[in-house]
């Protein structure tokens, strides 16, 4: 059995597709090999590429055919007319997969060319929102890479803090910041400190990660997740169940409820993330949204102070209990 990773050109030629990656490690660890249009990701300094260009195992020969989401970057109709192209060589026992892990509200998923496939993987999934029937929860996961940059200590020799070192603002995160500091305050040291990526100094195996996940494999970041109690997991936007015919459409919404707060918000999207499942592996007692009150679908759904202590917006209380129990954040760890 093959499957073949369809990656067309990428304005970053050395990136590989962290979705590709999860994907081909697991296929592989199946005994299914990996092609596709272009060599991709190196698990070593000296080891092949984990996706092979190989003219003697091309589309034709498919049994899986892997499209990412940021082929959409090119536009929707090029996009569209490359997915068309590319199923139209393969053998009719072929499977068309479209992974999309983009952010926003109408994602590359619902587009002509990505609807054309027999399974969408869809990150972010929220089962609050209206979906087209190929659409399948998935998760950004974990690779190799991750798991093994990550040296998880007992929790009793952790430094009992709440890493908030967040790199990119979410309407979310200023939000439950503003709402959970004080309460995590009272247990808690709230850590926003954050790595200077300039004193790294990256040789060897940790340069070629970096370069090959654009930036994101930093050994300081891994160490203060391994050594630090509790994480800081949420993301994304806090939406209504009105306006959500695209993010332009959300946003007025959202602005409007904000000045005029008519309804409650019922629902997260763009929810996922590396650092939720950096945590995770690193034993982190992983704070994020209630999932099961705000909708956020995961293939295997975690359990609210069993797997992850998850915030209720309608019951600040409870959670201000829970992270003060330490022998709760253990566990959850």
């Amino acid at each position: 059995m093959e499957a073949y990773f369809y990656c067309d050109s990428y304005k970053i030629p050395d990136l590989a597709y962290h979705d590709y990656v999860c994907m081909a490690e697991g296929l592989l660890s199946l005994g299914i090999a990996c092609f596709g249009d272009r060599n991709m990701y190196r698990p070593g300094e000296d080891e092949d590429f984990l996706i092979r260009q190989d003219r003697d195992h091309g589309i034709e020969k498919a049994d899986l055919i892997f499209f990412h989401f940021l082929l959409y970057r090119q536009g929707n109709k090029v996009a569209d007319k490359k997915i068309a192209a590319i199923l139209d060589k393969v053998k009719p026992e072929c499977k068309g997969i479209f992974i999309d892990s983009e952010d926003g509200v109408r994602t590359p998923g619902f587009e002509k060319g990505a609807q054309s496939c027999d399974i969408i993987l869809k990150s972010h999934y929220n089962r609050k929102y209206k979906y087209p029937k190929n659409f399948i929860p998935w998760q950004f996961g974990l690779t190799n890479r991750i798991i093994e940059a990550v040296h998880p200590l007992p929790f009793s020799q952790r430094k009992q803090a709440f890493l908030v070192n967040f790199r990119v603002k979410h309407q979310l995160r200023d939000y439950l910041n503003n709402c959970i500091r004080a309460l995590v305050e009272k247990n808690l040291l709230w850590d926003n400190s954050i790595n200077n990526p300039a004193t790294e100094n990256l040789q060897g195996y940790d340069l070629l990660m970096w370069k090959q996940t654009y930036g994101r494999h930093f050994p300081s970041y891994y160490n203060k997740l391994s050594k630090t109690a509790a994480c800081a997991c949420y993301g994304g936007v806090f939406a209504l169940a009105w306006g959500n015919y695209n993010k332009y459409t959300a946003k007025v919404a959202r602005q409007i409820n904000e000045i005029i707060p008519l309804f409650a918000w019922d629902r997260v999207r763009q929810w996922d993330s590396w650092r939720l499942w950096e945590a995770w592996v690193a034993g982190c007692c992983v704070v994020h949204v209630d999932f099961d009150k705000y909708g956020c679908q995961l293939p295997v759904m975690p359990q609210n102070k069993v797997h992850y202590l998850g915030i209720d917006l309608n019951n600040l209380e409870d959670f201000e209990n829970s992270v003060r129990n330490n022998d709760l954040l253990e566990q959850i760890a």
